[in-house]
């Protein structure tokens, strides 16, 4: 078993770490209020580890030739993208803009995975890139926006019914849904704050870039099979951009990329309302861990437990975006 530090404010959080890409049983750790009395297979919010998700599924698009990262994204959406303002607030909202078709003939399908697109992280106004795409790296939740669309338009299916037929179904993945469901509702972990009080943030309908809902034994899954393709390890770390080279990370189609002793090594965190997340995959050994918390002090756990399965020194826990 990992020696993990433990902290006195997070509530709830499970872990599964890999070696050589074969998961061991999840581990829960339960330390205040309430939310001690989650069941151990207990369902949390993935937030942005729900993006690999997303990568995964677009890149078996390529391999299957139905997508090419070279094209642009207006040749899967040639009518333009509506853009909605207010994606949280539930299908209801009427807050959207259309991006034309030419501002998406200069937005590479590879850029969106990669994150140098130019489209911001989030945006409550008209949609439109801030810089020229490729230009440098730029977080963006909106930009895994628009590759669900083009995953809808090119499947012909919403994307919940690919990302199941993909991904959950074939792996064995019964706990993981791409947003809350009646049928999961009960088993939820509460999220809480950074005082352990109680944080009620759901998401109703899917979310390409943070809405899944899953457990740390389904996504150890999902670790698993990504550390046996080694097609996929390649085109994933293929072409990457940089992100902060002092701390040797850059970013591939889908992943964080950390070059460290024993790397490269694959890396993603989340970070919803409530709820932390963090993975990382030993492209070399297939060694790696994902851990998954209900607190958003949850990611104090992550160095820990990366000394523990990925021994090296760590560049990404020092990454100013980690919260």
């Amino acid at each position: 078993m990992a020696e993990v530090a433990t902290d006195a404010g997070i509530c709830h959080a499970s872990y599964v770490t890999l070696k050589a890409g074969v998961p061991a049983s999840p581990v829960v750790l339960q330390g205040c209020g309430p939310s001690t009395l989650a069941a151990p297979d207990g369902i949390l919010q993935a937030a942005s580890l729900t993006k690999p998700i997303i990568a995964f599924v677009a890149l078996e698009l390529v391999r299957a030739g139905k997508l090419d990262l070279r094209s642009p994204v207006s040749a899967y959406l040639p009518e333009g993208y509506i853009h909605r303002q207010r994606p949280f607030d539930g299908p209801s909202d009427l807050h959207v803009d259309r991006v034309l078709p030419a501002t998406l003939a200069n937005i590479p399908m590879a850029s969106l995975l990669n994150h140098s697109s130019g489209l911001p992280n989030w945006s409550s106004d008209a949609l439109a890139p801030t810089f020229t795409a490729g230009q440098r790296w730029q977080y963006s939740g909106e930009a895994y926006l628009l590759l669900q669309a083009i995953i809808t338009a090119v499947t012909g299916q919403p994307i919940e019914a690919t990302v199941s037929r993909v991904v959950f179904e074939p792996l064995g993945m019964r706990d993981s849904r791409m947003r809350l469901t009646d049928d999961i509702r009960a088993r939820v972990v509460t999220g809480v704050d950074w005082l352990g009080r109680d944080k009620h943030f759901e998401f109703i309908e899917p979310n390409a870039a943070a809405s899944m809902y899953t457990t740390a034994g389904d996504y150890a899954k999902f670790l698993a099979a990504l550390a046996s393709r080694r097609d996929l390890l390649a085109l994933i770390t293929a072409d990457p951009i940089a992100v902060d080279r002092d701390l040797g990370l850059s970013w591939g189609y889908g992943w964080g990329i950390e070059q460290a002793e024993g790397g490269p090594y694959l890396w993603q965190w989340g970070n919803n309302p409530g709820y932390r997340a963090f993975a990382m995959l030993s492209v070399a050994s297939g060694h790696g861990f994902i851990l998954m918390t209900n607190s958003e002090n949850g990611l104090k756990l992550a160095p820990s437990l990366a000394q523990s399965t990925v021994p090296a020194t760590h560049g990404v826990f020092r990454f100013d975006m980690l919260g």
